[in-house]
């Protein structure tokens, strides 16, 4: 029962990024690859272009990490720019520290 609760938990922070990248790659196709439970890959790619975002498997488990904090700090990290820049090297985003624990968590 609690590996399908994190399947489900898993699975709604991937929502996330893949609306993310939705949002700031327009008409770009998006492919998602897991390696082994690393990492999970993003790839947006427009037949032009192409930019990759790695993220590591334990931040989609972490359980103080909720959806709107995944959400909110790629937005406040600016990750698509990001991105962007590392071009197909890709882009390996862990989310700021104070993104990751609540105040009392110490």
């Amino acid at each position: 029962m609690a590996a399908m609760k994190d399947a489900a938990w898993i699975k709604a922070n991937i929502e996330v990024v893949d609306n993310y990248l939705k949002g700031e790659f327009e008409n770009y196709s998006i492919a998602h690859q897991t390696d082994n439970t690393l990492t999970h890959t993003f790839t947006v790619d427009n037949g032009k272009k192409r930019f990759t975002l790695v993220i590591g498997w334990p931040i989609f488990a972490e359980r103080r990490l909720t959806q709107a904090r995944i959400g909110g700090g790629l937005n406040k990290e600016n990750v698509a720019e990001q991105m962007r820049l590392h071009k197909e090297a890709g882009y390996h985003w862990t989310p700021l520290h104070e993104d990751t624990i609540q105040r009392g968590d110490m």
